[in-house]
């Protein structure tokens, strides 16, 4: 789990860290590149916001509606002192409106671009941000300030810029984002904490020059690199068992060499098991079967080839070298008890708790599978042809009795060594 989230929010913790670390530097900057360096930001927000709506992530178009429309009012606007009445009251209104923006988008479900929820949704954005811009484009944001509470009109330190309000507003607003990271887990959440903590450093130390144009720059850059990645995640990696699915296996084959074993793995009796439990419960076996056959040695790989059918890759092993680890998952499965709950089990915990102690909660079933092995060699030099083997051998093994391994090149009496230890291979 915790390999998993570091795995989500490191990226974009890089890209802050690298903001930060060129933060120093952009004061030695030319003019020229000092414009660049603001025009980026605006660039990056076309290119998210088209990736939001080409990829159908609304959750990210809107993050980015959010961030450019903070940086366009900080560009427009505070480009001066905040000692002036205008520009206090716009700095301490974006510092709330922002991370407001940034917890209900964290909070938000993925209902579509054009739907009335998602339409109401970028209205809101849109809108708040005109209001504010039109408020202070007719110079009278500053005739609020007498009426702004003293939350708004403190700072917080004297050395940061955020006032009470704001800090505030940051600490209820990162709640959501919290919660929806640590549930959610994914990249798309991972980009918008790291834009929020871009957010809070922005405005904490906003005497820093062009630190709006490279904080934002770097938020926006994280939610594209998590729209790549969740697509990659799509394409390449099984939704229901989280292992590489058969695409990843097809871009596998182009970087095997000269000497490699394939494994087809197939659940024996799947189908009547899965008419007899239900679709549920052989969701359950599938991401069972997927977990082990993921846990492989011997520098294995497992792929989910198709339905009840998976896929072992030992890159740099023959036949004889593989069968003892794929021999040892074959095992594993068929020793491993799983539990199959009451299809009557209540949805109430506390009924729950009082019918597990009960006998007939469920059954405890065997789930087994069969395998067909083949390694390359001269004659079948085509991955794809070593695959039509190895599926072949897996028949073999269907019609030999289930639960079983047959290689098409290892002699039964053959016996392969692992580790001082023989065994004999079906």
């Amino acid at each position: 789990m915790f390999l998993r989230i570091a795995g989500l929010i490191v990226p974009s913790l890089i890209l802050l860290c690298g903001a930060g670390l060129l933060l120093p530097i952009t004061a030695q900057l030319s003019n020229e590149y000092q414009q660049i360096l603001t025009l980026t930001p605006y660039l990056l927000a076309i290119v998210v916001t088209l990736l939001g709506y080409g990829f159908n992530r609304s959750r990210i178009l809107f993050a980015a509606l959010n961030l450019s429309g903070a940086y366009w009012l900080i560009q427009n606007g505070l480009q001066t002192s905040l000692n002036q009445p205008d520009a206090f009251v716009l700095f301490s209104s974006i510092s709330v409106l922002l991370p407001v923006h940034m917890g209900l988008i964290a909070f938000y479900k993925e209902r579509g671009l054009f739907t009335p929820l998602g339409i109401s949704r970028l209205l809101f954005i849109i809108t708040s941000y005109l209001v504010l811009y039109l408020t202070w484009a007719n110079g009278s944001l500053g005739l609020y300030l007498p009426d702004l509470p003293m939350s708004m009109l403190e700072m917080l330190l004297h050395e940061y810029y955020l006032s009470e309000a704001a800090a505030i507003t940051f600490s209820i607003c990162i709640i959501p984002i919290l919660l929806s990271f640590t549930l959610r887990r994914t990249y798309t959440d991972a980009a918008l904490l790291a834009s929020f903590i871009s957010a809070l450093i922005m405005l904490s130390w906003f005497n820093h020059p062009l630190i709006s144009a490279l904080f934002v720059s770097a938020s926006l850059i994280a939610l594209a690199i998590s729209v790549v990645q969740n697509s990659y995640r799509m394409a390449f990696i099984d939704e229901l068992t989280c292992i590489p699915a058969r695409r990843a296996l097809q871009d596998k084959f182009s970087t095997l060499g000269k000497k490699y074993t394939l494994a087809m793995c197939d659940i024996d009796h799947f189908k009547k098991f899965n008419d007899t439990y239900g679709h549920d419960v052989g969701d359950q076996v599938l991401k069972m079967v997927a977990a082990k056959l993921n846990q492989v040695s011997g520098g294995g790989k497992a792929y989910r080839y198709g339905g009840e059918e998976f896929t072992l890759v030992f890159p740099g092993k023959s036949e004889a070298e593989a069968l003892p680890y794929i021999e040892q998952l074959r095992e594993t499965i068929a020793n491993y008890p799983m539990h199959i709950r009451n299809q009557n089990r209540p949805d109430s915990n506390e009924k729950g708790q009082q019918m597990r102690s009960k006998p007939d909660d469920g059954e405890t079933v065997s789930v087994q599978i069969s395998i067909g092995v083949c390694e390359k060699t001269a004659d079948i030099a085509d991955p794809h042809g070593v695959m039509k083997k190895a599926d072949e051998a897996l028949y073999t093994s269907k019609k030999n009795g289930r639960n079983c391994t047959t290689a098409v090149h290892f002699k039964p009496e053959q016996k392969p060594k692992r580790r001082g230890q023989r065994k004999d291979y079906a």
